[in-house]
C-alpha cells in the first residue's frame, strides 16, 4: 500500500477527514524526530551521562528503536575516523578550489 491509500483507509475506518489523519500521523512521526536529534549524542559523553538519556523509543505495533551504549561509542569512532579527515581536509580544499575560480 501507498501512503496515500493507507490515510484513506484509516481516514475511512476512523470517519476523519484525510486531511487530519495525515497531519496526525505526520505530527507523530515529527515528534520522534525531533526527541531524537534533541539527544546530544555528538556531545563526548561519559558513560553515566549517556545513561541517564532516554535514548529508547518504542513504537506500539512496530518496536522499539534504541540506542545502546557500545553503539554510541561504535558511531563516534566510526564518525571521527571517517568524517573529521573528510570535512577537515578534503571539503575545504573543494571549497577553496571552486570559491578561486570566481
Amino acid at each position: 500500500m501507498t501512503y496515500k491509500e493507507i490515510i484513506a483507509e484509516v481516514s475511512n475506518q476512523t470517519g476523519l477527514p484525510q486531511k487530519i489523519v495525515d497531519r496526525t500521523y505526520k505530527a507523530y512521526w515529527k515528534a520522534i524526530r525531533q526527541h531524537i536529534t534533541s539527544l546530544p549524542l555528538k556531545e563526548d559523553l561519559t558513560d553515566e551521562e549517556f545513561q541517564k538519556l532516554r535514548v529508547n523509543v518504542n513504537l506500539p505495533s512496530l518496536g522499539k528503536l534504541n540506542v545502546t551504549l557500545d553503539r554510541y561509542h561504535g558511531m563516534k569512532k566510526y564518525f571521527e575516523i571517517h568524517y573529521k579527515n573528510y570535512k577537515g581536509n578534503k571539503y575545504k580544499k573543494n571549497n577553496n578550489a571552486e570559491n578561486n575560480k570566481n
